[in-house]
């Protein structure tokens, strides 16, 4: 129960840093001109330009998280992650949730992928030993497309 706890609490702290990170940058990206757009415009938002170098890195910033997660590799360094992000979260804190998840879940591989709406956003689902994990990462939509969000979710226990 102990383990559980820790791990609410710190998969929390991730989660507060992937909402602030993600706050931020969507204020830093407001546009005074979109504010007076009318409504009809907001409700039909238009999906951004395909960017084939952003969908390579969000998918090399995951597989470097999911191998740090299972164990075979170090957690990423803090060039990785936005400032914001770092701010929230160390990598001392990170590391201890992996380990943490991966004692609670055990060897986890993808089982299921879904793309965000949200560009730069994929969530995944991993398919552990003993329960299935929700994981959402996110990326800057510019390079050098840092994390700004990671959110591990808790866990759906196999019966």
């Amino acid at each position: 129960m102990h383990r559980m706890s820790r791990h609410a609490l710190l998969s929390t702290a991730l989660a507060c840093a992937a909402l602030a990170a993600q706050a931020q940058s969507s204020q830093g990206a407001a546009n005074p001109a979109a504010v007076a757009t009318p409504p009809a415009a907001e409700a039909a938002p238009q999906a951004p330009a395909p960017n084939p170098a952003a969908e390579k890195a969000l998918a090399q910033r995951f597989q470097a998280l999911l191998a740090a997660f299972e164990g075979k590799a170090a957690v990423p360094d803090a060039k990785t992650f936005t400032e914001d992000f770092n701010k929230q979260v160390t990598a001392d804190q990170m590391k201890q949730v992996f380990n943490d998840v991966h004692q609670s879940v055990g060897s986890c591989k993808v089982g299921a992928q879904m793309t965000s709406p949200t560009p730069y956003i994929t969530s995944y689902l991993l398919q552990c030993d003993k329960a299935y994990v929700p994981m959402d990462i996110g990326i800057e939509e510019k390079a050098p497309y840092r994390v700004h969000s990671l959110l591990i979710r808790p866990g759906y226990w196999k019966k």
